[in-house]
């Protein structure tokens, strides 16, 4: 049973040591109960048991908003991203970006669906128009940063700037590696993450190891010269929380979480569990998971 009209926008899925319980493999049981009781095997490296609503509405099945409720994407305040509204005011402006079309009003970025519209992201590559206090935003940890570039087999046109920039972005973080060792952050959880990402058909966008990255509510951010830019969330980027319009697929036999066309698992990083960018979903993968058709 769906609920007619709960539009109260709730912080998603969340990761944080109180909300989650960690099994490792080698563990002497191969068996445990979950917090509900239920018997559950380990049949992978880790299993993050996270405790989200498991009669959780998402967004686009809830009532329709009024459009003037999402406030800026910058801002600390409800953002609704996932929720629909049913029209926009003749006022809004049409924004193009990577082939897809937008509609921005009041500050609020919006797309087409289902007969109404929907609160969406900025798209990648939008920058503040001012100076934005750092407060609204959280600092994001990486379990790795690249310093090696890899070629990917895509002929999704987004990817051709996303190679670019990995090719520049890891050519400087080689250069950084050598001369700071903290930044080489165990090339052995960089490649582990390359090689799943690359079966499971993904594209890593990576990350700069001497830049800022900030996150909020789904929406990854580069700080240069304090000014923010929108960006494609990078791999191994380490996130404690989910937004409320997150999905829960299964790709392999695994549980994954699909936010917009970016993939995120649950993962240890030193002892504490998070949820880490793996990679983004484009072309055929992304249209076989998205609900935005």
């Amino acid at each position: 049973m769906t609920r007619s009209n709960s539009n109260v926008a709730s912080n998603g899925l969340t990761s944080g040591p109180a909300d989650a319980k960690v099994v490792a493999k080698d563990s002497p049981k191969d068996h445990y109960r979950d917090n509900g009781g239920n018997f559950r095997y380990v049949d992978h490296s880790l299993v993050m048991d996270l405790k989200h609503d498991v009669k959780r509405v998402p967004p686009r099945d809830r009532g329709f908003l009024p459009y003037d409720r999402p406030v800026h994407f910058y801002l600390d305040k409800p953002h609704y991203y996932g929720y629909r509204v049913s029209y926009i005011p003749p006022r809004y402006r049409r924004v193009s970006a990577w082939g897809i079309d937008y509609y921005l009003y009041n500050g609020v970025y919006y797309r087409p669906w289902n007969n109404g519209f929907v609160v969406c992201r900025p798209p990648i590559g939008i920058a503040l128009s001012k100076k934005i206090d750092r407060a609204f935003f959280n600092a994001v940890r990486f379990a790795y940063y690249c310093d090696s570039y890899r070629l990917f087999n895509s002929s999704y046109n987004y990817y051709n700037t996303i190679a670019e920039q990995n090719r520049i972005i890891a050519q400087q973080n080689a250069i950084i590696a050598r001369q700071n060792a903290n930044y080489a952050l165990n090339g052995t959880r960089a490649l582990s993450a390359y090689e799943l990402a690359s079966k499971l058909g993904l594209v890593q966008s990576y990350a700069y190891a001497n830049s800022d990255y900030f996150y909020q509510d789904g929406v990854f951010y580069l700080c240069q010269n304090g000014n923010y830019t929108v960006i494609t969330p990078p791999a191994g980027a380490l996130v404690t929380s989910l937004p409320d319009d997150y999905e829960t697929i299964v790709m392999n036999g695994i549980e994954y979480y699909l936010v917009d066309n970016t993939v995120y698992r649950t993962m240890l990083f030193n002892s504490e569990p998070y949820l880490e960018v793996l990679g983004q979903m484009y072309g055929n993968l992304y249209n076989q998971y998205t609900i935005y058709r």
